[in-house]
């Protein structure tokens, strides 16, 4: 019998370190094609990652479509029959919300698009010439490792009558203190007042 020349285990271990399949294919003295053949034996089909959710068959063709790099939108348009755009952009954002939805698109991609391999690939478009693809990449990296800071918005919504009826209770506090404490009252506290 032909002993096999790329070990299995090696392989997969190369892989999940983010070995490109041609250092695997030269590393193991062959073709990349035989090295992405190999690897699509060896890893299972990304639908059996689902199987163990309990998902309908639209819900889990919406998780490939967007494991695919579709829109919550899109995904739904290309799973579901929907009326109109609107009603898959609110059906979209409610899968989207639903925790076993979004542990199964992770799953999907930290198996097959392992962190290091994302990381190489993003670098390359940071690398790019053209800047336009540049900037883009390296905004999504510093999305991606959280270097932007969480938007603050300060809304102020304040009524003038309520603003003036608080001002109202707070002297009258002041002065029922006074009135109970009058040896406590300073002479600069008097001018604050007015």
């Amino acid at each position: 019998m032909k002993q096999r020349k790329i070990d299995d285990s090696q392989l997969l271990e190369m892989f999940r370190q983010g070995k490109m399949q041609k250092e695997i294919a030269d590393y193991f003295g062959c073709s990349p094609v035989a090295v992405c053949k190999r690897l699509k034996r060896l890893l299972p089909p990304v639908e059996s990652v689902l199987d163990k959710y309990d998902f309908t068959e639209k819900q889990k063709k919406f998780v490939l479509e967007k494991a695919r790099g579709k829109t919550a939108t899109q995904a739904v348009i290309a799973s579901y029959e929907v009326s109109s755009m609107h009603s898959a952009k609110v059906m979209g954002s409610h899968l989207m919300a639903k925790p076993e939805i979004q542990m199964a698109l992770k799953e999907l991609i930290d198996y097959h698009l392992p962190q290091h391999y994302r990381i190489r690939k993003l670098r390359t478009h940071v690398d790019n010439v053209d800047p336009a693809i540049s900037l883009k990449a390296l905004d999504m990296s510093w999305k991606l490792d959280g270097s932007y800071a969480p938007e603050k918005h300060l809304v102020a919504n304040i009524n003038y009558a309520d603003l003036c009826k608080k001002k109202e209770e707070l002297k009258r506090a002041i002065a029922e203190y006074k009135a109970q404490y009058p040896e406590e009252t300073t002479e600069e506290e008097e001018k604050v007042e007015d």
